[in-house]
């Protein structure tokens, strides 16, 4: 795909002249959605007659699961209330951070690892840069940096222990002082968020999909179809619904009190304008006690502020940032980036978290409705593993087999219930 494809493939032209149907028109023009298909290595013809599935919800777990069943050859829809990156969404705002470091938690260091490896295919098979390598600098317990690096020893993961002054040697703009140890972690990175969430909409419609911009709700029961899209049913043969802070508000009895959705705050730092040290280029991420950080990626350093978890309503939440937590940044900026001291605030992000009791993903059927999946509780962390996470979705709704060790972690029978702290 080219960096800059022709106004019938964009996300708008599509949706404005009726996604699915334009979708297929504006194909014509360059290829059919069956050869766009079966370019995917592995995916199977597109007239294996797989089952018609409605996925709700556009972001890291909805939108990656419709791009991969269709690239599987099934017939998708993808129904999104405000469309792919919106500002409401989890999965918006400009960037996420890519760590394969979990401690002991081994699948997501793998799961990490291998949405690394999609991150950059699908970076050039959309024409966009969407991953930018940059490393990324940890701070833990002793209890905590021996099991990461037994798993990083066992997984042949590179990793560094470095000391606060080794740390200043190689990034004099940072100052780890107050710490006996930093963990650095070469292989980390940022991935474009909002922009990797519209790509991945465009390629699915580029590749026969239909998408829809709706109110999308379980159907009542008795009806012959699993959902409606602003009171219409839609017919389907099963639906995923992965629509992040909005599944305790679709499933309250469900999961209205299996995951919480608490407020965050992130703050864009700018730059001297001859300053370049705090571009990705020349300075990784940092994690540590106080919070966490991105380089800056043409939109300043990224500091996300500390909150405890208040709650937020992701339709009518106020997304202006506070000022308390202003005064909060700009001490965590003296203390971490001395460089940065006097610098303005250049943009604010506001959004929500999904949070599991334990950390781990919801995946799984709905009990009492036949043909509908659940897939949520991101915990602040499954953006990252997004295209790994959409390969795993799409095997488990064309019932695949696979493992069934995962398969239970993920389970609602190993979810107990999550109260705000």
């Amino acid at each position: 795909m080219s960096d800059t494809p022709s106004p019938a493939l964009t996300r708008r032209g599509l949706l404005a002249t009726g996604a699915g149907l334009s979708a297929a028109a504006a194909l014509s023009a360059s290829s059919s959605a069956s050869a766009q298909v079966s370019a995917r290595p592995g995916a199977p013809a597109i007239n294996r007659n797989l089952p018609d599935v409605a996925v709700v919800g556009a972001g890291a777990f909805g939108g990656w699961a419709a791009l991969s069943l269709r690239e599987a050859g099934a017939k998708v829809t993808l129904v999104d209330a405000y469309g792919p990156g919106n500002p409401r969404a989890s999965s918006g705002d400009e960037s996420r951070l890519l760590r394969l470091s979990y401690g002991p938690r081994e699948i997501y260091t793998r799961w990490a690892r291998r949405a690394q490896t999609l991150w950059e295919q699908r970076q050039e098979e959309f024409g966009t840069r969407l991953f930018y390598p940059n490393g990324s600098l940890r701070t833990m317990s002793a209890d905590a940096l021996a099991e990461q690096r037994a798993l990083f020893d066992r997984l042949s993961v590179p990793y560094e222990v470095l000391s606060p002054d080794e740390v200043h040697a190689r990034w004099p703009q940072v100052d780890f002082s107050e710490y006996e140890t930093v963990f650095y972690e070469p292989t980390g990175g940022i991935v474009k968020a909002r922009e990797a969430m519209v790509a991945a909409s465009e390629a699915f419609m580029h590749k026969g999909g239909t998408m829809k911009i709706g109110h999308a709700k379980p159907a009542p029961a008795g009806s012959s179809a699993p959902l409606t899209v602003d009171g219409e049913p839609l017919a389907c043969g099963s639906a995923l619904f992965a629509c992040g802070p909005w599944l305790p508000r679709v499933f309250p009895e469900l999961l209205g009190d299996r995951i919480v959705t608490p407020r965050r705050e992130i703050f864009y730092v700018g730059s001297p304008i001859d300053d370049h040290r705090y571009r990705w280029e020349h300075l990784p991420n940092i994690a540590d006690s106080h919070t966490y950080t991105a380089a800056d990626v043409d939109y300043g350093t990224k500091i996300a502020a500390n909150l405890r978890d208040v709650p937020m309503d992701p339709d009518e939440g106020d997304r202006m940032a506070s000022g308390f937590l202003r005064a909060q940044v700009e001490d965590y900026v003296a203390r971490r980036f001395p460089g940065l001291v006097g610098q303005p605030i250049v943009a604010t992000r506001v959004c929500q978290v999904e949070l599991s009791d334990n950390g781990h993903f919801i995946i799984d059927r709905h009990p009492d409705l036949p043909g509908v999946w659940v897939a949520g509780g991101g915990s602040g962390h499954a953006f990252k593993m997004g295209p790994t996470i959409g390969e795993y979705l799409a095997a488990r709704v064309l019932d695949q087999p696979g493992d069934s060790a995962t398969d239970a972690l993920f389970s609602l029978a190993s979810h107990k219930a999550r109260t705000h702290e």
